[in-house]
């Protein structure tokens, strides 16, 4: 069954997920957190004598052919994951709307 607009029921679903998703989010941020591991250099710490590499949090993307990277602290580690599945979650309803309009042009 189609709606007035045109939309299927997919289509508003989808839609107001997506309206759901943006008003309730504190944030959303495209990349992917990445686990760095460096040796800092001084050859009196545990990262030389024990070999245990200092572990370290960065949210990368790639923006037109260049990877930027940010270091992410301890205390946002948390907001970034859920930012990051905040943007997971919008580009899959994002698709699915898409999807619905490419129906809609076969159909026309």
């Amino acid at each position: 069954m189609k709606h007035a607009k045109g939309l299927s029921a997919a289509d508003r679903d989808a839609r107001s997920q997506l309206h759901r998703l943006l008003k309730q989010a504190d944030g959303i941020v495209h990349g992917s957190l990445i686990r760095m591991r460096r040796r800092c250099g001084n050859p009196n710490c545990h990262c030389a004598t024990q070999g245990r590499p200092h572990e370290s949090w960065y949210l990368g993307v790639t923006q037109k052919r260049k990877t930027r990277m940010k270091h992410i602290g301890k205390d946002q580690e948390a907001v970034v994951r859920r930012w990051l599945d905040a943007d997971r979650k919008a580009r899959h309803l994002l698709d699915q709307i898409s999807a619905e309009a490419w129906k809609r042009l076969r159909e026309e």
